[in-house]
């Protein structure tokens, strides 16, 4: 076998039709919007693994409403204006 198997560089890149701004910012949500909306689902589905796991339907109902409640919440912050804008195209 030959030595050469390890590429040094990649020389079917055309690195001129990378788009560096899109790369550098590429807005997934980085906002207190994001992730106050986020956390409350994520707790929310924490109290719905417990009350799905001791066959309790009304801790099981209880979590489905905070995940809605984490919904709400991030949609109401980011119409206050704590998310992030909206790119146009």
């Amino acid at each position: 076998m030959s030595q050469s198997l390890a590429r040094n560089e990649a020389t079917d890149l055309d690195k001129s039709t990378i788009d560096y701004a899109t790369i550098a910012d590429p807005g997934h949500g980085n906002s207190v919007a994001g992730w106050t909306g986020v956390v409350i689902m994520l707790i929310g589905v924490t109290i719905g693994c417990v009350g799905f796991t001791i066959h309790n339907p009304t801790i099981t109902y209880v979590a489905i409403g905070v995940v809605a409640l984490g919904i709400i919440v991030g949609l109401i912050l980011r119409a206050v204006g704590l998310g992030n804008k909206p790119k146009s195209k």
